[in-house]
Parts: C-alpha cells; structure tokens; sequence
C-alpha cells in the first residue's frame, strides 16, 4: 500500500516536472504562448515542485512574457492581450531570485532584465505623454529595479522621468530625490548627445522653487545656464522663479532687464518686466505695457493693466480732488482726471471684447463712461453687468 502511494506521488511529481520541461523547450522555439499554457499547469501544484525547479519555472515565466513582446510585430497587441504582462514579469523575476538559492538562473535573469527594463521604461515615457501619471510612475519604479538588477545603478533617465512624472502629480519630495540622483548620475557619466538632462535641471528649479527653496533654486538655475546657455525651458524656469518670490525683486528685475536687452521684442519677457515694475513703480510698468502693445495690439494682459493704471491714477487725482478746497486745483485735478479716464477707456474695451463676463471690468467701463459723460455706453455697461448678476443669481 505506501509503495503505491509513494509510486502514485513520485509520477505526480514526475508529471508536474515534465511540464516545466515542455514549457523550456516550447521557450527555446519560441511558442511562447505554448510555454505559458505548460507553465500555468506546473504552478498549479507548486507543492509538488523542488525550490530549483520553481525557480526555473518562474523564470521561464518571465522570459515567455518578454518573449512575447519582443518577438511579436505587434507589440501593442501582445500589451492589450495580456494587460498585466509587466507586472507579470516583475513577479516572476522577485519569484525566481527567491527560490534560487544557488543563484543558477542569475545569468538567465540579468538578460531578461535587460531587455524587460528598456521596454518598461519606454512604457513608462509613453503613458506619462498620455498623462497617465500613477501608471507611469509604477511602470518606471519596475524599470529602475531591473536596472540595478543587471548592475546599471547609474542609468539616469528612468530616476529624471519618474521625478518628473512625481512632479506631475505634486509629490515634491519624491520628484527632488529622484531628479537629484539623475543628476548626479549623469554629472559622473555623461551620455552623449544628452537631450534629457536640461530637462531634469528645469524640473529640479521647479521642484525646489515650489517648495520654498529659493536659493537652492537660484543656484541650480545658475549651473543650469552656465551648462545649456540656449536652452529656453531653463532661461523660462529660472524667469518663474523670480516671479514667484517677491524677496527676490531686485535680481528679477536685472534679470529680465538683461533679457529684454537680449531680445526686445520677446512680448512675453517685455510683459514680465511690466508685471515686476508693477510691485515697485506704475509708470515703469505702464511705459512697458505699452511697448507689449506696441509689438502687439491684442495682447489681453496689457491692455486690462494698462486700463488699470490710468484708473489708479484718476483715482489718485479724485483723492487730491476731494481733499481740497481750491477751485482752481479742482478744475486742473479734475481735467487730469478725465484725461486718465480717456486714456483708460480704449484699453479696456479691448479688454471686454476678450472678457466680457468679467464684472470688474465692466464696473470699470461704467466708471469710466460716467465720468466722461457717454450716458448711453454707461447704460450699456450697466444692462450687462445686471445680465450678468442675474446669471449669477
């Protein structure tokens, strides 16, 4: 009786290891699917196989599925056939480096590695195009794990785009680690023709001037420029930077003095300059909307700021005006007023032709129609601007 229960046990066990068998020889001519179908039967009982055996198993799983891929003249259909193909293999290599114990598919692993990180990574740079932020972003971790499995812990550009892609989805501390390894890397080794790491210096100023590190942005931007001189995305990301902390005024103003001296007839540095003039001298704001709109007349942004500044200024004036109690000053206060008010008038009904839901322009369009006496463009403004109340309402 236990002879025939051992005899019964030694074939299950024969039985079981044969398919692993047929599955390495259906691998070795490349009926992969044929493999898989082996495989799926041998690990149905994966009690009945020696840790050696399922190492072998696991990674032969691997291999078919990358096989497959690669194999195929139809990649994406091989990827919309079996959906969880990456994921698959990932498993299975964690699987096979478990169970192999002496470590006799090590070699077998870091060629399938070599060959599934490229194909991840590139999966990962193509659902970060489409904006599939938290797939790429598992996709590139699978592919930097097979990279430091065949030894290249200095490939950069899966660390540059899963930071980016971290960036992306505003987890700031993360993207800063893996942007400042890229960088790192790619400073020791260089790649030649490198079109990535001007990339990773944008996003690292973004990154840090984000999260309140001003200086360790600045500092990188210099590094950056003295690195990709003509690279824009680092001249725009360095620009923002200044933007974003008023603390830094003075530098952003030299700085994009030197730019519109470089290039004056750049509209949207000329704009930027406006807006910093803004925070300390209106008339210098206003001479350089007023160059904006020179290069070009439909530019919204200075047509409502410049409106705005000659508001500002009848509004000075009106102050002046009621605080006084000399004639003649109110008349000269008075004419300056209306004059500000005819300057403004024009700018901002360009402004209502590109916002006309906008009910503090039009508030300003009433003011500005009333003090100049045109009843009927101030009866206009005020139906629109009651629409749109009662839209609100």
């Amino acid at each position: 009786m236990h002879r025939c229960i051992i005899g019964i046990l030694l074939a299950f066990l024969w039985a079981q290891k044969s398919k692993v068998t047929s599955a390495a020889l259906a691998v070795q001519d490349g009926e992969y699917e044929k493999a898989l179908s082996f495989i799926q039967e041998a690990l149905s009982k994966p009690e009945l196989l020696k840790p050696k055996d399922l190492a072998k198993t696991y990674m032969l799983k691997a291999r078919s599925y990358v096989g497959l891929v690669i194999g195929s003249k139809d990649p994406q259909g091989v990827l919309q056939k079996y959906p969880n193909l990456f994921e698959e293999v990932m498993l299975s290599i964690r699987k096979c480096r478990e169970y192999d114990v002496n470590k006799d598919y090590e070699e077998d692993l870091k060629i399938i590695a070599l060959q599934a990180s490229s194909l991840m990574y590139l999966k990962g740079f193509e659902l970060f195009q489409k904006e599939k932020l938290g797939e790429a972003r598992q996709m590139l971790t699978w592919a930097i794990e097979l990279y430091e499995l065949i030894g290249q812990k200095e490939f950069y550009p899966p660390y540059a785009l899963r930071g980016m892609v971290s960036l992306q989805v505003r987890d700031t501390a993360a993207a800063i680690r893996d942007l400042e390894i890229a960088r790192s890397s790619a400073l020791q080794k260089p790649l030649p023709n490198d079109q990535l790491l001007p990339m990773v210096y944008y996003s690292l100023i973004t990154a840090y001037g984000g999260s309140g590190q001003g200086d360790k942005a600045l500092a990188l931007a210099s590094e950056a420029r003295t690195k990709f001189p003509t690279d824009e995305n680092i001249r725009k990301a360095e620009l923002n930077l200044y933007l974003q902390h008023p603390g830094l005024q003075e530098k952003a103003l030299e700085r994009f003095r030197q730019e519109v001296q470089r290039d004056p007839k750049n509209e949207v540095y000329l704009l930027v300059y406006a807006q910093l003039w803004e925070r300390v001298n209106a008339d210098s704001a206003a001479f350089y909307y007023q160059k904006v709109l020179d290069l070009n007349p439909n530019n919204l942004n200075a047509r409502y700021n410049l409106g705005a500044y000659y508001i500002n200024l009848a509004a000075e004036l009106s102050t002046k005006y009621n605080e006084t109690r000399d004639e003649k000053l109110q008349q000269r206060y008075f004419a300056q007023m209306q004059d500000y008010f005819r300057k403004a008038l024009p700018h901002l009904e360009k402004a209502y032709e590109q916002l006309p839901e906008d009910l503090a322009l039009i508030q300003s369009l009433i003011q500005v129609t009333t003090y100049l006496g045109m009843e009927d463009k101030a009866q206009e403004y005020l139906r629109a601007k009651n629409v749109l109340m009662q839209k609100k309402n």
